[in-house]
């Protein structure tokens, strides 16, 4: 079964295109109304020409991949920017007017101004890249009303640029070259003057530079522990030396060797050296026994060089004599007390010299806020310095690759690869579209307006419109009465009109045939 709504649709449709059947006249009139206007109204508009010129960006082959990294490159995105604004420059423009004489007879700066931005509306520039290939191309289009001005123009503005780009790079080069170089002589001094600063602040400071607070409050430490050591070691030595004082008490200082008459000091000398080697066999040097012995044998060594020296020796009594000498342990416990003085007198200066290094660090401890704070600064500066410096030497480097290649012609050049031609056919208008869009909205415009006024038409078309909208019953229709002679009538009607339109049609038809066929002629012959 049919759906209700799919047979209203047909219905409708069926109606419209009964509404424009009955008023094709209305129809074709309109339609023909808008194809004229869009194919004669396109011979009034102005005609616009358009000339362009390909320019090609090469690059020095060979010569960089050596520079690769060493000079300054510019990246693809920024040379496409530099260059669209360097050729919509005013500067470039204003020369272009001058060389053309584009400005004669202006009379006021407002003249050349429209002019200068009347250009620079019109100037458009692609660019298209290689990828890894050497070279770029870019392309510079301008358009006018005048096709010999647009392509002089256009020629101008290349030939501008080209020359402009030639000497700004090397002027550029040249100018970076020297501002870096002054920058680092600057910079330079800079380091010098930080140098200074630095042995300056070392020199007022020698025990600051290069300690730092963890090491001289580890110094501190080590000083007062080594103190404390020294004052144990002192009492130590001072108890010992109150020993040595007792000990000496409880001894002489001289004892008495004595010898038989018989006998000499040599014979005793002997006897001394006998008795010292057994007990050398037995005890150690300092066997108090050993001590004594070795001291008596030096004794009589003495008296024997004494009396050798007077011819004679002494000697008293019948039966034996008796001879002074030193008491060895007396001399022994002597020595041992100047040896504790010795070691007490320097434990003590030890001890005295630990109190006034610690002192010196407490003070420098207290010192160090403010002139490490002084000392890092300048340490900071340096360094920044530093940095800044060497990155100016590099740049300085690069500077003077790129400033060798633009003086040896290797950097980027500019090379015309399609002048401008003077162009033939203006891009605007184009007829071909403008007919082709006037007949779509031609036939568009005729039936919409056919079918607009049969909706805004509020007259009953048929009874069941009637019927519904009166809630009424029709009780009869009166048809509409067609003679044959009024058919006959609308015939020739019909084809007078047809004939008329269709030779009309003709007409445009052939102004677009010829258009397309004169855009095809020139296409050809380029």
């Amino acid at each position: 079964m049919p759906d209700g709504n799919s047979h209203t649709q047909d219905f409708e449709i069926k109606r419209y295109i009964g509404v424009i059947q009955r008023k094709r006249y209305l129809a074709i009139t309109v339609a023909v109304a808008v194809l004229s206007i869009f194919t004669w109204g396109s011979f009034l508009i102005p005609k616009v020409y358009e000339a362009t010129a390909n320019v090609s960006i090469e690059n020095a082959g060979i010569i960089k991949p050596l520079i690769q990294g060493a000079g300054v490159t510019v990246s693809s995105e920024e040379r496409q920017r530099n260059i669209r604004n360097r050729i919509t420059s005013r500067s470039i423009i204003e020369r272009v007017v001058k060389k053309l004489g584009m400005d004669k007879g202006f009379t006021s700066p407002s003249q050349d101004d429209d002019l200068a931005a009347g250009i620079q509306s019109s100037i458009r520039v692609t660019m298209r890249s290689f990828g890894e290939r050497e070279t770029d191309l870019f392309t510079v289009a301008f358009r006018g009303s005048d096709p010999k001005t647009v392509r002089n123009v256009t020629a101008a503005l290349v030939q501008e640029f080209i020359n402009e780009s030639v000497e700004f790079q090397r002027s550029d080069a040249v100018g970076a070259y020297e501002f870096i170089d002054g920058q680092l002589a600057e910079y330079k001094a800079k380091i010098e003057a930080s140098d200074k600063a630095i042995r300056a602040f070392r020199e007022r400071n020698p025990q600051m530079v290069p300690q730092n607070e963890t090491t001289i409050v580890g110094r501190i430490e080590n000083f007062q522990t080594a103190r404390i050591d020294g004052e144990i070691r002192l009492k130590e030595l001072i108890r010992k030396k109150e020993s040595l004082q007792k000990q000496l008490t409880g001894e002489k200082e001289l004892t008495v060797a004595f010898v038989s008459r018989d006998g000499s000091p040599e014979s005793r000398l002997n006897f001394l050296n006998s008795q010292l080697m057994m007990l050398m066999t037995k005890y150690t040097d300092n066997y108090p026994e050993v001590v004594k012995v070795k001291s008596e044998i030096d004794e009589l060594q003495k008296q024997i060089a004494q009396a050798a020296s007077v011819g004679k020796a002494e000697s008293t009594g019948n039966n034996a004599g008796e001879m002074r000498a030193m008491n060895p342990v007396y001399r022994q416990i002597k020595e041992e007390m100047q040896r504790t003085d010795t070691e007490i007198e320097a434990l003590k200066a030890r001890i005295n010299e630990l109190g006034r290094q610690s002192d010196l660090g407490r003070n420098i401890l207290g010192r160090m806020p403010k002139e490490q704070e002084e000392w890092s600064k300048l340490q900071r500066d340096r360094n920044v310095i530093q940095r800044v410096y060497d990155d100016l030497l590099q740049k300085l480097e690069s500077a003077r690759v790129s400033k060798n290649l633009e003086l040896a012609d290797k950097s980027t050049k500019y090379r015309v690869v399609d002048p401008p031609i003077l162009p033939r056919i203006p891009v605007k208008p184009n007829r071909i579209i403008l007919i082709l869009l006037g007949v779509i909205l031609g036939i568009v415009s005729g039936a919409g307006t056919v079918i607009g006024i049969d909706y805004f038409n509020n007259s009953f078309k048929d009874e069941d419109t009637l019927r519904k909208e009166l809630n009424m019953h029709v009780l009869a229709a009166i048809p509409s009465v067609v003679v044959e002679e009024d058919v006959l009538a609308e015939k020739v009607l019909d084809k007078k009109v047809f004939t008329a339109a269709a030779v009309y049609l003709s007409v445009i038809g052939v102004v677009l045939i010829a258009d397309i066929l004169y855009r095809m002629g020139i296409i050809f012959k380029g």
